[in-house]
């Protein structure tokens, strides 16, 4: 049977339909680099995803590519890929790692006795970006966008989101409201149909959030709102990477119940 999405055997595509996702991706040699960022994933992972929505040599965009996770990932399985990121500093970064790390036969390696890293990361704005991009070229758009509004909510204790562009007023995750942030996500769904080949997919790694004492369904939200956008919401998986497994927090502990969200969720969607 033609497999005209990717280059997987039938048993590879029936395990990748599991919707529970655990991985045990150690940290690779481009993480110290990478860490900076504060909310990376490993390259390993997007390469698998990537591996499944794709075909080798196709082309695949990151509209929100932060240090490039997404495109090192495309460059492990043999994609082309382009991102986008409104951060020089992580661009500067990526730079960094493209000038230091290739692709060997076990992954990415310091030095340049294996492939060469050949991504593209652009620096600018996503959603001014998307519109110099021609109609329907792109292969797959696989991203993992900022997550709701203000890096510095008050529903969480961690910092580390403090660290993307504070006072970037055109950084998603610096909208005053969540109401904001789906209306920006809204937007960039809309280019990212525009830019997507016919019945190819877009990805969305995103979690959800606790907000205001009560759970914040945020990937459902961003989910309706690429569905208004014209794309249809195929499914989801439930990813967490056990080598680097989030310390479990107090949260109310002998009071109530707060959830240790460990999880993120991975959307599907699929062009008509």
């Amino acid at each position: 049977m033609e497999n005209p999405l990717n280059d997987l055997t039938g048993a590879e595509w029936l395990y990748w339909t599991n919707s529970i996702y655990p991985t045990n991706f150690p940290p690779d040699p481009t993480h110290p680099l990478r860490k900076k960022h504060g909310a990376i994933k490993p390259p390993e992972l997007m390469a698998e995803i990537i591996s499944f929505f794709t075909k080798e040599g196709e082309l695949v965009l990151d509209p929100f590519a932060g240090v490039g996770s997404t495109l090192l990932g495309a460059d492990l399985v043999r994609r082309k890929a382009i991102g986008i990121e409104l951060n020089a500093e992580w661009v500067r970064i990526y730079q960094e790692i493209k000038a230091t790390f290739s692709v060997g036969p076990e992954g990415l390696v310091r030095g340049k006795t294996g492939r060469a890293i050949e991504s593209l990361l652009l620096n600018g704005d996503c959603l001014e970006e998307l519109k110099k991009f021609p109609a329907e070229q792109v292969a797959a758009i696989v991203t993992d966008p900022p997550y709701g509004c203000s890096h510095r909510v008050t529903f969480t204790r961690e910092t580390n989101f403090a660290m993307y562009n504070p006072g970037e007023a055109k950084d998603f995750g610096n909208a005053a409201s969540f109401a904001t942030y789906l209306e920006k996500m809204a937007a960039f769904g809309r280019e990212a149909y525009r830019v997507l080949m016919p019945r190819r997919y877009l990805v969305i790694l995103i979690g959800d959030r606790y907000h205001n004492g009560e759970y914040y369904p945020l990937s459902t939200k961003v989910a309706e709102v690429m569905q208004q956008a014209g794309f249809k919401w195929k499914g989801m998986r439930i990813w967490w990477n056990q080598a680097t497994q989030r310390p479990l927090r107090p949260y109310a502990i002998k009071r109530c119940y707060v959830p240790n969200i460990t999880h993120q969720n991975i959307l599907i969607f699929r062009k008509g």
